[in-house]
Parts: structure tokens; C-alpha cells; sequence
């Protein structure tokens, strides 16, 4: 392993709560409703345009690219409301793991989330300066389970994807990395196991991994 690209929401941040609040809010403006078993089962791991296009289609509506644009900023207003209120942490074992591994090789995070999102939450938790890479859904035109995100982050740290290893919580995420050709590591944070089964390896937690296990998962 050259090097290790975290997942962000619920990988790092225990943030899906808050956005699927901030998501359901926002769709009610439009008359949406949004149920739960939809988040868990469809929206889950996709970026803020594909979620609002995917909930318009649950009612029946094409939503316009203007549409779309007025949608993911309310969305993203109230998502940082609820940052500024305490209501996203960090996973138990998440940061620590960060710095562990940010004093030995390089860290990215690879994420569907919009940049300001990421480093608010990044900054607050004291581990912002430790990521020389962020690659977001402002970087890509296509979302995960697009690798597209994946290749960006590697060609930015220089490390052929091979010796990569990422860090995912959802099947999405987790078809990304191995379509980019990553080692991918699933953590049961938001979906259960049987939802994780692309992955290389699956652990309950993020507090279950260290970089000694993570290394072990690339060595020839």
C-alpha cells in the first residue's frame, strides 16, 4: 500500500443522519417526500445533483438543471447549518486512524460530497492539513459508482491505483474504487454487510482497522 484514500460521509463523519435530514427537508420544499427505506436503499452514496434527480423521478417529475442547481444549494445550506449546530462527528477510531496513517504515506479523500461540506467538517475535527488531496463532486461530471473520482485522486498523489487502498461504506463507493482498480476496504457504518460484498475485505468499524491490517490486505 502507497497510499490511502478515505471515503468521507460515513467513513470519516457520521454525517449521513444530517444529510438525510438536510435532503428531506429540502425536497419537501418541491411537495417531495422522501422516505427512509428510499434514502437507505437508493440515495445513499450518490452526490446531491444524481439524489435530487433520482427523487423527482420517484414523483413522477424531470427536473431541469436550474431546478437541480436551486435544489443541491438549499440542500447544502442546511447541511452546513447542521454542521455549525454539532450534529455531524467523527466515527470512533476515524481520525485517529487518519494521522496514524498521514505520518507514513500519502491520504486522500475521495467523496460525492461538495468540497465546502468536506473541509468544514474536516477542519472542525483538527485534521484538514493532513490531506495534501481532496477530490469532490465539484472535481468530477460523474458521481460513484463512476471511478472517475478514484483515478483523479490517485493521479493526484502520484501512486499507481493498484497500490491504493480505499476506505467505503456503501456498494456505490465500493464499485467505484474497484472499478479504479483500488484494493477497497468496506466499514459496516451505514449498510449492512450483505450490501458490502464487492469489497476486498469488511470490517464492522473503522475502529477495527489500523494500518498494519490495511497493509496486510496489498502485501505481495
Amino acid at each position: 500500500m502507497d497510499a490511502l484514500i478515505f471515503d468521507f460521509d460515513g467513513v470519516i463523519a457520521d454525517s449521513e443522519p444530517a444529510h438525510e435530514q438536510a435532503i428531506r427537508e429540502t425536497a419537501a420544499l418541491e411537495g417531495f417526500e422522501v422516505s427512509h427505506a428510499l434514502y437507505t436503499h437508493e440515495i445513499i452514496g450518490l452526490d446531491d445533483r444524481d439524489t435530487f434527480r433520482l427523487i423527482g423521478r420517484h414523483h413522477e417529475r424531470v427536473l431541469d438543471e436550474s431546478e437541480l442547481a436551486a435544489l443541491t444549494c438549499k440542500k447544502q445550506d442546511r447541511f452546513l447549518e447542521l454542521i455549525d449546530a454539532g450534529e455531524v462527528e467523527a466515527f470512533p477510531g476515524s481520525v485517529e486512524l487518519i494521522r496514524e496513517a498521514s505520518a507514513q504515506l500519502p491520504i486522500a479523500v475521495c467523496s460525492g460530497a461538495v468540497r465546502i461540506e468536506i473541509e468544514r467538517v474536516l477542519e472542525n475535527l483538527g485534521v484538514r492539513d493532513l490531506f495534501p488531496v481532496i477530490v469532490t463532486a465539484d472535481d468530477v461530471e460523474a458521481a460513484k459508482p463512476d471511478p472517475t473520482g478514484y483515478c483523479l485522486a490517485a493521479q493526484k498523489l502520484g501512486v499507481d491505483a493498484s497500490r491504493c487502498v480505499a476506505i467505503e461504506d456503501t456498494d456505490k463507493g465500493i464499485a467505484a474504487g474497484k472499478a479504479a482498480g483500488l484494493t477497497v476496504v468496506g466499514v459496516c457504518h451505514s449498510l449492512p454487510r450483505d450490501r458490502l460484498t464487492q469489497a476486498d475485505s469488511v470490517y464492522a468499524t473503522i475502529q477495527d482497522l489500523s494500518l498494519d491490517r490495511l497493509r496486510e490486505l496489498t502485501a505481495v
